[in-house]
């Protein structure tokens, strides 16, 4: 399945106009919503009312099906994630916060008070997240909304999720997912006792 890099321009539109907060989070010029299956999941802070979690997890391809491409993946590099969150702190719209991406349903109860890329190099490495790639997007939001606070606890927003235009950059080579040689090895060994007990059963 081909596989694009996305990019973000200081120059023209694209970018980011919010930071959407959802059940399942997650990547020419589209408007893409990233919702991942399987989110890496907010940290949160039940003393302080504060949640913490990735925007963007630098390098980690995200399926998207659409007219134009059909099934493919896209990915955020490095130069983009820092691009983006340039380009969205000069707009001053670090506090532009919307749930489940409805734009009916900003919120002001959300305070960004944290912002930072991950990076080994650098020593900056959250305890919580030691295992997401370097160049990735982590922040921290203040919830001073009780009612959102209370939906955050009981699992009804999960994650952060992008919001906004951007355009689709080059395809890359995306790492094969086959697996190693023994492995195929130990799959063979576990069907065939899987058979063989089938045959004892009967």
């Amino acid at each position: 399945m081909k596989v694009y890099k996305i990019k973000v321009n200081l120059d023209d539109i694209t970018g980011m106009d919010a930071i959407s907060l959802v059940e399942y989070p997650a990547t020419q010029v589209d408007f893409l919503k990233f919702n991942d299956e399987k989110p890496v999941e907010l940290q949160f802070n039940d003393e302080k009312h504060i949640i913490t979690g990735p925007i963007m997890l630098c390098d980690t391809p995200i399926y998207r099906n659409n007219s134009k491409f059909g099934e493919h993946y896209v990915v955020f590099d490095a130069e983009t994630i820092r691009t983006m969150i340039e380009k969205y702190s000069i707009m001053g719209l670090n506090n532009s916060v919307n749930l489940d991406h409805d734009n009916d349903r900003f919120t002001d109860g959300a305070i960004m008070i944290e912002s930072y890329i991950k990076d080994s190099t650098r020593g900056i490495v959250p305890n919580e997240f030691t295992n997401i790639p370097d160049g990735s997007w982590i922040a921290s939001f203040k919830i001073t909304d009780m009612n959102l606070w209370d939906e955050i606890k009981q699992g009804e927003f999960k994650g952060f999720s992008l919001q906004g235009l951007f355009q689709y950059g080059e395809e890359v080579e995306m790492e094969s997912q086959k697996p190693e040689d023994e492995e195929y090895d130990d799959l063979i060994d576990r069907l065939v006792k899987d058979l063989e007990d089938m045959k004892g059963l009967g």
